[in-house]
């Protein structure tokens, strides 16, 4: 592997850079939740730029998941327990939960 040199102005950008995009501002979790079945949830509102939502590996039923509109049966993005999948968002309170089974519940990490 050959051995790169870097000026300080050069390592002050790529320690900035790499701040940014590995490390960036994450926060706790949120819980999306809901007591009753079939009803829309929507998150907490945090600004955020990226959010990974994984269902909780104990529910039993579909968790349909939609960014900025109330979610629907058959017409969002499914998740099963256990099961996640991640995207940008501007903030938390675009996503839109339809518990299938209530008392249910996703977590959402994200950085902002």
């Amino acid at each position: 592997m050959p051995v790169v040199f870097l000026t300080k102005a050069q390592l002050a950008i790529l320690t900035a850079i790499q701040s940014d995009m590995v490390i960036g501002s994450m926060q706790t979790c949120i819980t999306i939740t809901h007591a009753n079945p079939d009803t829309n949830q929507a998150g907490a509102s945090i600004v955020a730029k990226r959010a990974c939502i994984k269902a909780h590996p104990a529910n039993t039923g579909i968790v349909w998941v939609e960014f900025g509109a109330a979610a629907v049966d058959l017409e969002c993005y499914p998740l099963n327990a256990n099961e996640s999948f991640s995207g940008p968002i501007a903030n938390t309170d675009e996503i839109n939960c339809l518990f299938k089974v209530g008392g249910e519940k996703v977590t959402v990490s994200f950085s902002n």
